[in-house]
């Protein structure tokens, strides 16, 4: 379903607008003296600190931007050296080499077995086939 005007599935520009939310809204929050702003992504953009509230203010503002940026900067080296692992271990190179292979593979019919018709069936079965049919409506 695409959108007239834009020509743009409306879900695919919603999608588009979360993702630039998430990778450049920003916010600011202030309380007293201290103002902190971030990125939605959570990465902490600056601390502003008054120097009412001590005179080497903006000197500690920058100090725990610049440290909040490098434990940041080290936990997400630890999240890319965990999924490096994650990614190397054979097991899952495997599991991914299979989806891709079954990608590949055209549809198989389904392999259920095939009920008989009706008119193959015994004045039996076809009693019970009909009986299963109406309790279904009644449930």
């Amino acid at each position: 379903m695409q959108s007239e005007r834009s020509g743009v599935d409306p879900i695919t520009s919603r999608m588009g607008q979360a993702r630039k939310a998430l990778l450049s809204d920003k916010a600011t929050v202030a309380r007293y003296g201290v103002a902190v702003d971030v990125v939605a992504d959570g990465t902490l953009k600056a601390v502003r600190i008054d120097d009412t509230v001590t005179p080497y203010g903006a000197e500690l503002g920058d100090l725990i931007t610049r440290l909040a940026g490098e434990a940041l900067e080290v936990a997400r080296a630890n999240v890319r050296d965990r999924i490096a692992e994650i990614s190397a271990d054979p097991r899952i190179a495997a599991i991914i080499d299979s989806i891709d292979d079954a990608s590949e593979r055209p549809h198989q019919q389904s392999l259920k077995p095939r009920m008989a018709r009706e008119e193959e069936l015994t004045e039996e079965e076809l009693i019970e086939l009909n009986t299963r049919r109406n309790q279904s409506w009644f449930r």
